[in-house]
This record gives C-alpha cells, sequence and structure tokens, in this order.
C-alpha cells in the first residue's frame, strides 16, 4: 500500500442512508486512524468507493485521478491547512469536511469555514455522527453543532459591521467628492473656493469633515483612502 495514496477500499454492500456511487477521500497522516476509517465508512456506501491520502501531495495524486464527492481532513493531520487550500483550488466541487474540531477554537471554526468547510464534525462525535453528517452534506446543506453555528453567526455579523462601517466612511456629500477631487490634484484650499465659488472658511469646514469621515489628518492620506476604498470596491 502506497504511504501517500492508498488503493480505494471498494463497497458494494446493502443500502444505507448515503447516496448511492458517491466517492470519498479520506485525508489524514495517521495511517491506523484513517484505514480504520476508510473501513467503517465503506460499509455505508452502496456502488462506492472511499480512497485515502496521508497529506496534501497525496490528495493532489487522488484529485488528478478523479475528484472526490466528498473529503474528511482529520485537522490533527500536520498539514491540514495546506490540505484545506489545496482541495479549495483544484477541486472546488468536492465538499471538505473536517474531523476533529474543537467548539472552543473559535479561529479554527472561523478559518475553515472561510477555506469552505461544508462539515463539522466534533472531536466528541461519533461515527454514526460523522455519517449522518456526510449523508447532510451530500444533500447540500452544511450541518454543524448549535456552538458552532453561533460562532460562524457572529463572524457574518462582525462582517457585515465592517461593511457598513466601511460604506459609512464612504459616505461623503456631493460637496465633499468635490472637494475630495480637487485636492487629489493638488489645489490650495484657496484655489478649491477660487473654483467652486465658495469661501475659504466653507472649504475648510469641508476638508476637516472630509478627513474625520475617512480616519486620517492630512489631506494625502485622505486621497490615498478614498482611493483605496474604490479600488476595493472595484470601482
Amino acid at each position: 500500500m502506497n504511504s501517500n495514496f492508498d488503493t480505494p477500499v471498494e463497497w458494494n454492500g446493502s443500502p444505507a442512508p448515503i447516496s448511492t456511487g458517491q466517492d470519498l477521500l479520506i485525508v489524514d497522516d495517521c495511517r491506523l486512524y484513517r484505514e480504520g476509517l476508510a473501513a467503517s465508512v465503506a460499509r455505508e456506501f452502496v456502488n462506492g468507493s472511499v480512497r485515502t491520502a496521508d497529506d496534501s501531495a497525496g490528495m493532489a495524486r487522488a484529485l488528478s485521478l478523479r475528484p472526490p464527492n466528498v473529503i474528511l481532513l482529520n485537522l490533527a493531520s500536520y498539514d491540514s491547512r495546506a490540505v484545506m487550500q489545496a482541495a479549495r483550488r483544484h477541486s472546488p466541487g468536492s465538499r471538505l469536511i473536517v474531523l476533529g474540531v474543537s467548539e472552543d477554537d473559535e479561529a479554527q471554526i472561523v478559518a475553515c469555514a472561510e477555506a469552505g468547510v461544508r462539515g463539522y464534525h466534533l472531536r466528541s462525535g461519533s461515527l454514526a455522527d460523522l455519517l449522518v453528517l456526510i449523508a447532510g452534506v451530500l444533500a447540500g446543506e452544511s450541518p454543524c453543532s448549535p456552538r458552532v453555528a453561533a460562532v460562524l453567526m457572529r463572524r457574518v455579523s462582525a462582517l457585515a459591521d465592517q461593511g457598513r462601517s466601511e460604506r459609512k466612511v464612504l459616505a461623503l456629500t456631493e460637496r465633499e467628492n468635490q472637494i475630495l477631487q480637487l485636492v487629489e490634484l493638488g489645489l490650495s484650499n484657496k484655489q478649491i473656493a477660487d473654483k467652486l465659488c465658495i469661501g475659504i472658511p466653507t472649504v475648510k469646514n469641508h476638508v476637516h469633515s472630509l478627513l474625520a469621515k475617512l480616519g486620517v489628518r492630512r489631506r494625502a492620506d485622505a486621497v490615498a483612502v478614498a482611493r483605496g476604498r474604490l479600488q476595493g470596491a472595484g470601482i
């Protein structure tokens, strides 16, 4: 048996909750664990196959042969982060499930979500839990425990707050945008006042306001921030 890419474990048993003809890839650097898990999961597959790999290189070889429907990744594997990145890059259609998730590790949960993970199997979870999880993911769901769901919802909320904050930063008045464009051209307050036919104190007030909205103190920084925001928005 190759240590990087193991021979598929085929199963043609009786009907089970998992859909017929599915292909599963288990990635784990512990041979005993991955072979035991492969044997257990294979019993629940109908006319499907279970393959295993011990690292990102072995997974890459497996993906080159045929992309699996589901990838099971043990987070305890030494290169689990590289595996997640490679799976998303080379096999975006494969559904990724991570094993050994700690509900108390919010950073890990968020990192997995950002890597495209579709299912979370907890350290306290059983084989039966895993089979239900696989079936759910294959059905288009993203099952997770209430605590994991809470972590993900907090992350979504934080991103929404960040987006609102950025939109607020960009919410300059029409006059402030006009003045910012003239500042970008290098015009002084007096030149801006002459061009817009307004008083210099009025220009100063607008400049002070737009600096505050953009969260900077200098005119050059205001121009840089505005350019960065527009580029980030694809404008």
